[in-house]
């Protein structure tokens, strides 16, 4: 199947908002309660404008333009959720000291390991490299985590993480050095 990798533009928002729920629905009911899903959507699973407005975040679109994919990179601070803060400059990280962050990668249910995934790792990896960050970093669903390993990622710690009212999900921080 052919796939067209683009990058995310805010007239995208509602289609990806739509592919997020969906894939978080289907691909992570094995691994959290409907209880801890719909508390993450809207909240740790989200489209974070930032990664738009920074040109990081891209958009897969099947042969009849359906968006079945999406995921990206930042420099900022933030691991995963959203941001309320547009173009913050104090929340961007350094180009060989810190990181890179891996964020948000959804993938439509009936697309699931068609090499969507991979392909947009490849492409973060090699933005982020050219822009002189030689690590990665990011938090993983306990659905991701298979993928970002078997990319290269490794896993550091599992965590809880707060969606309030008393309500977390078990996710998994992990790492990976780039080859430059």
């Amino acid at each position: 199947m052919n796939f067209t990798f683009r990058k995310a533009k805010v007239t995208d928002i509602d289609n990806l908002e739509i592919l997020i729920e969906k894939s978080a629905k289907s691909i992570n009911a094995t691994y959290y309660s409907e209880i801890e899903i719909n508390a993450a959507l809207g909240n740790a699973w989200a489209v974070d404008k930032q990664l738009i407005t920074d040109e990081t975040y891209w958009i897969v679109e099947n042969s009849n333009g359906e968006v079945v994919g999406c995921g990206g990179w930042s420099k900022r601070k933030l691991l995963f959720g959203k941001s309320d803060t547009i173009n913050a400059l104090d929340n961007e990280l350094i180009p060989g000291i810190d990181s890179a962050r891996i964020r948000a990668f959804f993938v439509h249910p009936d697309f699931i390991r068609m090499g969507i995934g991979k392909e947009l790792l490849k492409k973060c990896e090699a933005e982020a490299t050219s822009l002189g960050f030689n690590s990665l970093e990011l938090v993983a669903t306990l659905s991701g985590e298979k993928l970002y390993a078997c990319n290269g990622f490794t896993s550091k710690k599992y965590y809880e993480v707060d969606l309030g009212n008393g309500i977390t999900n078990k996710v998994v921080s992990m790492y990976k050095k780039l080859v430059s």
